[in-house]
């Protein structure tokens, strides 16, 4: 019985320091992959991606249509979040526009989820290694995390 509370005790006490390396990890990731992308995101790609020059050819046409897609998402966001700022520095924010934010965000997200869908489908039917294809789009995902990461996000969503 003591042991089991001295256990207890000491996994308790334990948790904060798991906490923080857990924290140290994620920044150390987040540290690295922003080292990683430094030199610019296509030659990033092509680091982690390794085409040969057949796969080469098939990958960067549909790389440059996602970056273009990706590019409208982000002007979209920017605006929505802009036009949502102003009316709330004008104080004229509702519970109605609260919800047109929130499903307006949605409809962003799953237009983002879409594109990247769509991306995949096509390197899969250009005939580029199906690994590669997944790799890019956890490449992706990655390069988004890091994306919301950096503009803090959280920030983005107030509501008065």
């Amino acid at each position: 019985m003591i042991r089991a509370l001295i256990f207890l005790l000491a996994a308790t006490l334990a948790l904060p320091v798991l906490a923080q390396e857990a924290r140290g990890d994620a920044v150390a990731r987040v540290n690295q992959l922003k080292a990683a992308v430094a030199p610019g995101k296509q030659i990033f790609m092509a680091r982690q991606l390794q085409l040969s020059n057949e796969e080469d050819a098939t990958f960067w046409p549909v790389y440059d249509t996602h970056q273009a897609g990706l590019a409208d998402l982000a002007e979209r966001r920017s605006r929505l979040l802009a036009r949502h700022a102003e009316r709330l520095a004008a104080g004229q924010v509702d519970d109605g526009d609260i919800e047109d934010l929130a499903e307006e965000m949605l409809a962003l997200e799953a237009d983002e989820a879409d594109l990247l869908e769509s991306a995949f489908a096509r390197l899969g039917r250009a005939g580029l290694p199906v690994e590669k294809a997944v790799r890019y789009i956890q490449l992706e995902k990655d390069l988004r995390a890091l994306r919301h990461f950096e503009r803090g996000d959280d920030a983005d969503y107030r509501f008065n």
